[in-house]
């Protein structure tokens, strides 16, 4: 199993590799990366739909999942509790 921090390395050198093109085309849209084969595997709005496309397309891929601009964060909240007190 690849570290974290070699995970998240080679994913911030795929998309440095790509900046440009991406920002202009992709700018504030989530985007797939797959690590493993060194580019882009989907474009979105919505996370799950990125997430699922991907994974579709590469199966037993690295995907790495951020979004295209100054603030890269993404973020999937589940709610696992069905119980709510």
């Amino acid at each position: 199993m690849i570290e974290a921090s070699i995970f998240d390395e080679k994913a911030k050198q795929i998309y440095e590799a790509h900046r440009d093109e991406w920002e202009n085309l992709y700018n504030g849209k989530i985007i797939a990366l797959d690590i493993d084969a060194n580019d882009l595997v989907s474009v979105g709005e919505h996370i799950g739909d990125v997430d699922l496309e991907a994974r579709k397309k590469r199966p037993g891929h690295r995907i790495f999942i951020r979004r295209v601009g100054k603030n890269p964060a993404v973020v999937r909240l589940r709610n696992r509790n069905q119980n709510y007190a």
